[in-house]
């Protein structure tokens, strides 16, 4: 057999990842590592809520007390965040799969539940960042306000207080943003580490199961 005559016969086959561990088990597996995602998720979910509600307690006792604004705006910032994973969590509760195929209905809920989950953790910052970040800034506003009225003081004069002031607030506002970017990648590494990668195996499981549906159809074809 010539070159030529190998080479055609190579590409007239038709190579094709199988499934050659046994759906049970696989089903298993999958089942358990979907019910150690999901614990992990509600109680990730329990914490924040209980704290967002918390502090949301706690900021209220400010306007009530100083009727300063921006303890109210840090307030309704955490019951928003609150507010938003509780909607999301009844919203996804109500999703099921549509397969009937035991097998692909867990793969395909447990893409589903990933794949959401790196929609929430990429847009972080617009659903849980930046509701805390107005109520944050307009706190070091009033307070950045506060020393400037004590810099004008008669005894602040002329002792470099209105320094120490800029030095303050640039402070503050320095370790406000790291926090603020901190979270925001540690969300971000976590995407990249733990659940795409995930998603990259449930995806291949996909494939293989639907390419060896193929290959029993074309066989009993």
């Amino acid at each position: 057999m010539s070159f030529e005559e190998l080479q055609k016969a190579w590409q007239s086959q038709s190579v094709r990842p199988r499934l050659n561990i046994d759906a049970n088990v696989l089903l298993r597996e999958i089942r358990h590592n979907e019910q150690n995602f999901d614990r992990l998720i509600f109680w990730r979910d329990f914490r924040e809520i209980g704290i967002a509600f918390v502090m949301a307690g706690v900021f209220l006792a400010g306007p009530m007390a100083d009727r300063s604004w921006s303890f109210l705006l840090l307030a309704l910032g955490c019951l928003w965040v609150a507010g938003f994973m509780l909607v999301d969590r009844w919203r996804q509760r109500k999703k099921q799969p549509v397969s009937n195929d035991p097998l692909r209905a867990c793969i395909e809920a447990s893409l589903q539940k990933i794949d959401h989950q790196i929609t929430l953790l990429r847009n972080i910052f617009w659903w849980y960042l930046l509701p805390l970040q107005f109520g944050f800034a307009t706190l070091i506003v009033s307070f950045f306000g506060e020393l400037e009225l004590m810099a004008r003081q008669p005894e602040n004069i002329g002792r470099n207080f209105r320094l120490v002031t800029f030095g303050i607030t640039a402070l503050v506002v320095l370790v406000w943003v790291l926090v603020f970017w901190g979270v925001y990648r540690l969300n971000q590494f976590a995407v990249r580490k733990h659940l795409e990668p995930r998603r990259e195996e449930l995806n291949s499981l996909l494939v293989s199961l639907n390419l060896d549906e193929d290959s029993k159809h074309e066989s009993t074809s």
